[in-house]
């Protein structure tokens, strides 16, 4: 116990004498985050399609003509008219962009001049995709109502959120620059680390010490787990401070997470470590593992953006799944698949990488 609290404490004296580690680790995802939350004003890239959901609470001659009016929308790829349990379901499984609600009584108030209301659901974690589903229905009833009765300003849209609360772009930025911080503290800080005391011969002098191999894992990946938590609290007390982002999960939960996904990526980091024969090498090893995964894993943008021959990379990435577990936990975002296929994938990872580890990792 002594040397492993021996090793703790040097791990981290070792830690904070190097400044760019510093930077890397606590002070670029803090200023990564303020960017994207100043200049980041609004989501610029429009979706080609939206799959909506349409709910006929009564038929009439009006509502025909809705349906067939929505079909013929240039951005609707789908429509689906269904019962409200059915469509509100589908789209909290992310099966819908929107579901638009028809009135019954909405033929009944075009011939008398009443006004009459559509009630419009819609996922409000994604913000591009809900906004222009907004604009887009705005637009096609104002359209409609001319032409059914050369009036305007009779069908009112009424968007709601099908969750209990409002999204923002940081709100599901916060936690994928959470995540790509985890990648990076397992990718550079570990696999960088081990590789550059290989080369200067320091393993070599930790494999002939009285020393168990557990007892070195042990205190480094403590270390980092240490490292994890810290880095998890600073992001979260800026987000929160700064830009109000309302966290609504369990704070154990979120540590559950972060602790998990800190895990993963260090030992994938000992098992690039594994392979990699000298620092230039690990290097672009990592590079070429870290670009794809923070660009790739929607932990900045949805992954329904990616074109289609990309999705099975995207679902191969524990970033995706550290992603998609972080922002659920955390501010409660419509999930990609359910949080415990999140924490499988994440484990499953885990257990792959460090048997790798464990087979191929070499003190020098």
């Amino acid at each position: 116990m002594r040397a492993f609290v021996a090793l703790l404490v040097a791990e981290f004296k070792h830690f904070f004498r190097e400044r760019m580690a510093l930077f890397w680790m606590f002070l670029f995802p803090i200023f990564f985050m303020l960017l994207f939350g100043f200049v980041f004003g609004g989501d610029g890239e429009d979706r080609v399609s939206l799959r909506l959901g349409v709910v006929v609470e009564g038929q009439g001659p009006a509502t025909e003509g809705l349906l067939r009016g929505l079909s013929r929308i240039p951005l609707v790829s789908e429509v689906h008219v269904g019962t409200r349990e059915e469509e509100l379901s589908a789209l909290r499984e992310r099966k819908r962009d929107g579901v638009l609600i028809v009135p019954g009584d909405l033929w009944d108030r075009l011939r008398a001049g009443e006004k009459s209301r559509f009630v419009l659901y819609y996922d409000a974690s994604r913000t591009t995709t809900y906004r222009i589903l907004i604009s887009v229905m705005q637009e096609f009833l104002a359209r409609s109502e001319e032409v059914l009765t050369g009036r305007v300003r009779s069908l009112e849209l009424a968007p709601e959120p099908v969750q209990v609360r409002r999204f923002r772009a940081i709100d599901y930025m916060v936690p994928g620059i959470l995540a790509m911080t985890l990648m990076q503290l397992g990718l550079f800080g570990v696999a960088g680390t081990l590789v550059a005391r290989r080369e200067h011969k320091i393993l070599r002098r930790f494999w002939a010490a009285p020393l168990r191999r557990s007892v070195f894992a042990g205190a480094l990946i403590s270390h980092r787990l240490a490292v994890s938590l810290i880095q998890a609290a600073l992001i979260l007390a800026v987000a929160v401070a700064v830009f109000d982002v309302a966290l609504v999960g369990s704070y154990a939960l979120m540590a559950g997470v972060v602790l998990l996904g800190a895990v993963t990526f260090v030992s994938l980091g000992y098992m690039i470590a594994s392979f990699a024969r000298s620092v230039e090498g690990s290097n672009a090893l990592l590079q070429i593992i870290n670009f794809p995964m923070m660009f790739l894993s929607g932990i900045f943008w949805p992954i329904e953006w990616m074109p289609g021959f990309l999705r099975p990379v995207i679902y191969a990435l524990p970033l995706t799944y550290l992603g998609d577990a972080l922002r659920q936990v955390m501010v409660g975002a419509t999930p990609l698949v359910p949080l415990w296929i999140d924490v499988a994938v994440l484990g499953g990872w885990t257990v792959a990488t460090a048997a790798l580890s464990m087979r191929f990792f070499r003190w020098e």
